[in-house]
């Protein structure tokens, strides 16, 4: 059998997630292609997602993908690599498993949204996982609290080894709707799903309301460490410095900040209140927390 593991990873949690199912699904005797589209600027920076995918995927029995959760979304960049996937044909799987990386807060709808999105492009989703893993936000030196330092690790084993397991079990003679799981992955609850559809509406608020990144000219050194850092290619060097593009745009993952050796990138955000938030979610208060359990898991 054959898989295709897909991942954006903007600081390399799911890309770790991503790694550790393809070194189970080998170790099962499947042939597996990993591919990290994460910083690709045939994706990013010429919008050619479509004849991306055709040359650089190969022929799979079974297509993961796996995408970071952001403000209770599937990253919408993983949509639009979902939408861009050619039909279920001429050694393009029918079958799918999405999996998803959050920082213990909230995991949100995004299993759903990967779900539906694999149904409107002639997709069957047999099964799915979420994975609790370092919130990356709090890596910065400015917030008080490191929510899963380290994580994922070993502790993501058993749940990984799980859906290998099931991937293997799984009675691909038999392919029908049937056994499609998109109901189960709506499992959070209707006010969770509420404020995820009314509220976190993650593109809007990447581009008009989290604060923007601050370079200091005066500091930065031109190494272009930033540049190679960027997930989504949106930082470009001048002669005065780095500056950001409009398009693609910005998705405040901080890799750039926690990459800069000279202190020369930065947020301006109040630090204090955003302490307080990210300390009330872990505490189960506030309107970020699902309050779920278990933290990871899989769905079949």
């Amino acid at each position: 059998m054959k898989a295709a593991i897909i991942v954006f990873s903007p600081t390399g949690n799911t890309l770790k997630v991503g790694q550790m199912l393809e070194k189970q699904l080998i170790s099962r005797n499947f042939d597996v292609q990993l591919y990290n589209f994460t910083g690709n600027d045939m994706i990013f920076r010429n919008d050619n997602m479509k004849s991306f995918l055709r040359e650089n995927i190969k022929e799979h029995d079974l297509l993961c993908i796996g995408s970071p959760v952001y403000a209770h979304h599937l990253h919408y960049n993983v949509k639009n690599i979902i939408k861009a996937l050619p039909k279920p044909e001429n050694g393009w799987a029918r079958l799918a498993v999405p999996f998803v990386t959050y920082g213990a807060i909230n995991s949100g709808v995004a299993l759903h949204e990967a779900a539906n999105l694999l149904k409107k492009s002639g997709r069957i989703t047999i099964l799915s996982m979420k994975i609790n893993a370092f919130h990356c936000m709090t890596a910065l030196p400015q917030i008080n609290i490191k929510i899963n330092e380290g994580m994922p690790g070993e502790e993501a084993l058993p749940t990984i080894e799980e859906l290998a397991d099931k991937i293997v079990q799984f009675n691909y003679g038999v392919i029908n709707k049937s056994k499609d799981i998109t109901k189960k992955l709506n499992y959070q609850k209707l006010k969770n799903r509420m404020k995820a559809k009314i509220i976190f509406r993650e593109k809007f608020w990447h581009n008009y309301l989290y604060p923007k990144l601050i370079f200091n000219h005066d500091l930065c050194q031109k190494c272009e460490r930033c540049i190679d850092i960027c997930p989504v290619n949106c930082i470009e060097m001048t002669d005065d410095g780095p500056i950001l593009l409009d398009k693609p745009f910005c998705i405040h993952c901080v890799a750039c900040i926690l990459e800069c050796q000279f202190n020369a990138i930065n947020v301006n955000t109040n630090w204090t209140r955003l302490n307080n938030m990210l300390e009330n979610a872990m505490n189960g208060r506030g309107p970020l927390v699902s309050n779920e359990n278990p933290k990871s898991y899989v769905y079949s």
